[in-house]
């Protein structure tokens, strides 16, 4: 990969931002700076410090990587760019409308405003010889009167702004030699000629010298490299993922009709159709994921049909993703999405609160995909789907990163289903008892894989004896319930080990957990009966649904009680991942 380092003159720099030589690829997120950042910028420029390096890509006008546009203050550019800003977009946005633009420039100052900036002259020569000054640079809006707590600015005419010895910045390119002409002739006395002079030498023609250092890469630089350059120097930035420069890229094409393609577009729409259907899954798949598992998809079918040795669905990846296949395939991606977001919500997952990973849907809605294009959708299939997915959840498989992985979760599944062979997933699985008993964070990929557990089992409120999976997707108050209530356990002095674990917990309403209060068991079950008019063994049934044992409860036996829990949770996913819980309950 080709680089150089350049300084470029500031008003030259300038000039191509306002010609079109310098412009945005179709990538970059809005510019976002505020007024405190742009005076600051602008106190830097005058005082001669560097502001750090910019980055530009080197392109051909007539054939542009990607789409383009010019700065956010300017509404068209007269040419094709020379060049496209990857990093300093901030940076060369608020120069040019401070410095460059008879605009006023658009802002936020608390809210969107529109802004001019001036200058005390005395002060910024002081400034540029290494003074500490304050409050030199100003912002007014376009009325050019500023009245504020302490401040009491009228700059709305020329002969204002001499009396006040405020000089327009916007006016240091352009018009600022006849400026201070009309300010000598305003003050019309021999004081006033030395007084521009000096600030035309300190501060004038400093500004109009002054460098910006850029790195330039060459015009043949592969997109993966400019995807991950960009990731990098743009941290700081509004975030942007590969889906944003996919979408640049192909925007710098048409479809088979001569239009531009719009991938945005049709985001919008397939994301609209995910928060339509109400499955609470789909909600949480963005762009990124959407293109991450089309990508998926599409290099699996190319592996299969033997045009490539491997899969992969990288940055890199993605940015090569052909046109006709994204069509092809996106039908097919959108179906294995609703397929993975329906199997969730039978698997408990109601809520995306209690979603272990939702990275995890990305290969997901790829293998859903990818059984219906081979014919392989059945019901041996979904069970290893099934077995697939616990095995992640309670192994956290996915906790160090999920990028890696996709690729060989379909490969690995696929062999699965072809050959026989099962997945890495499947086969280094090691769901430890003691591990599934110390989880508190409701962050942890086990923990929520346990609470969804219970909503599977079909739990129902204590109480009001509404489905917990319904009330959890219909966003209604509910609350993590210690079923031996913390304050019982903490006055009797029971192991925080045992009353904090999931072996004491589940998911009940909020009005329920209120009326439960401190009391233990035995009391507020027959609370609830009274209440309620049911009969102990319903009562019983419903607390069965969420793996307690009624006759311990009712008999407050604790120790016991959490033990055969704990089983019960652990005999639960034994049966779905089919690997044994190593280690036993509390020992």
């Amino acid at each position: 990969m080709e680089m150089d380092v350049k300084k470029f003159n500031l008003g030259d720099m300038m000039r191509k931002i306002k010609d079109g030589e310098l412009q945005l690829p179709d990538f970059q997120r809005s510019w976002i700076w505020d007024d405190d950042r742009i005076i600051s910028l602008l106190e830097s420029v005058i005082r001669g410090f560097p502001i750090n390096s910019i980055m530009l890509l080197e392109c051909d006008a007539g054939n542009v990587k990607f789409s383009y546009r010019p700065i956010e203050l300017l509404t068209a550019a007269a040419a094709q760019p020379q060049q496209l800003i990857l990093d300093g977009q901030q940076r060369l946005t608020s120069l040019y409308g401070a410095l460059y633009s008879v605009e006023p420039v658009k802002i936020f100052k608390g809210k969107k405003t529109e802004c001019l900036y001036y200058v005390d002259m005395a002060k910024a020569i002081s400034a540029a010889n290494g003074a500490d000054v304050e409050d030199w640079i100003i912002s007014v809006p376009p009325s050019r009167k500023l009245k504020a707590k302490g401040v009491n600015w009228d700059l709305s005419a020329p002969e204002k702004e001499f009396a006040a010895g405020m000089f327009p910045l916007n006016k240091i390119f352009s018009g600022s030699r006849q400026w201070l002409r009309a300010y000598e002739k305003f003050h019309n006395d021999n004081v006033a000629g030395d007084f521009t002079d000096a600030f035309a030498e300190q501060v004038i023609d400093k500004v109009c010298a002054y460098e910006i250092i850029a790195v330039v890469l060459a015009k043949g630089t592969p997109l993966e490299a400019i995807c991950n350059i960009f990731e990098r120097v743009n941290k700081q930035g509004s975030p942007l993922d590969v889906f944003d420069l996919l979408t640049a890229v192909f925007a710098a094409k048409t479809d088979s009709d001569g239009k531009p393609i719009e991938l945005r577009k049709d985001w919008d729409a397939v994301q609209t159709d995910f928060k339509d259907s109400n499955i609470a899954a789909l909600a949480e798949v963005d762009c990124s994921d959407f293109i991450t598992a089309l990508a998926l998809l599409v290099s699996y079918e190319h592996f299969r049909a033997g045009k490539i040795t491997q899969v992969s669905c990288k940055g890199g990846d993605i940015l090569k993703l052909d046109y006709g296949d994204y069509l092809n395939f996106k039908g097919d991606i959108i179906g294995g999405f609703a397929e993975a977001g329906k199997f969730l919500e039978a698997e408990g997952i109601t809520t995306t609160k209690y979603l272990p990973y939702r990275s995890q849907l990305v290969p997901m809605a790829a293998i859903f995909a990818e059984l219906k294009l081979s014919g392989k959708d059945n019901v041996a299939s979904r069970n290893k789907i099934r077995q697939w997915y616990w095995c992640a959840v309670f192994s956290e498989s996915y906790k160090d990163g999920q990028g890696a992985r996709y690729a060989k979760d379909i490969t690995q599944f696929m062999d699965w289903i072809d050959k026989r062979k099962e997945p890495e997933i499947l086969r280094k699985a090691n769901i430890v008892a003691k591990r599934l008993l110390t989880v508190r964070s409701g962050t942890s990929a086990a923990y929520k894989g346990m609470i969804s557990l219970i909503l599977k089992n079909g739990a129902r409120d204590f109480l009001a004896g509404k489905n917990m999976g319904t009330s959890a997707n219909f966003a209604e108050s509910i609350e993590i319930h210690h079923i031996f209530p913390k304050k019982y356990c903490v006055e009797r002095g029971l192991p925080k080990d045992k009353f904090d674990s999931i072996a004491n917990k589940t998911l009940i309403l909020k009005g329920t957990n209120r009326i439960i209060g401190s009391n233990p068991p035995s009391i507020y079950l027959r609370t609830i009966e009274r209440k309620t008019g049911l009969p102990s063994a319903e009562v019983d049934e419903i607390l069965e649904r969420h793996f307690i044992d009624a006759e311990l409860c009712r008999a407050d036996n604790f120790d016991a009680f959490v033990a055969d829990r704990a089983r019960k949770i652990f005999a639960e996913i034994e049966q779905l991942t089919g690997h044994k819980v190593i280690g036993e309950p509390f020992k």
